[in-house]
């Protein structure tokens, strides 16, 4: 039995590792030579990061991107901006932990829909809670 993927994009996919009303865990796959998503934040989620194959490229908060690589770990508190993406050369996998987690395993389901430009309004809506995008307010 193969554990079920869900794609995130074009470039990376993430398998449930475990899911509960206190934390989801994913592993999550990146293919190389991506290029970064737009920025987004989370209103009360904290993740943590830990890189356990290639290298994982972050822009957090405002800074230059910098780049993860396999052994490395980073967390990403609330309320901060971010982007992460495979800008190198080789595939990328890594264990990344959300904390509460809210409605997020049913965010990334609706995702890997495929929801078209309408359907991603109404994610966005249905999921502020989760996921914003841009910069968050002062």
């Amino acid at each position: 039995m193969t554990a079920e993927r869900i794609r995130m994009g074009e470039s990376q996919s993430l398998e449930i590792v475990r899911s509960s009303p206190e934390a989801l865990e994913v592993e999550s796959t990146w293919q190389p030579g991506g290029s970064p998503p737009r920025a987004h934040w989370h209103p009360r989620q904290t993740e943590h990061f830990e890189v356990l194959e290639g290298e994982l490229t972050i822009a957090m908060g405002g800074g230059s991107p910098r780049v993860v690589t396999a052994g490395g770990s980073f967390e990403v508190p609330p309320q901060t901006t971010h982007a992460m993406w495979n800008a190198g050369s080789a595939f990328c996998r890594a264990r990344w932990r959300i904390t509460p987690a809210h409605r997020t395993e049913e965010m990334f389901r609706a995702i890997d829909r495929k929801p078209g430009k309408l359907g991603m309004l109404r994610m966005l809506w249905t999921f502020r809670n989760e996921y914003r995008l841009g910069v968050p307010r002062g």
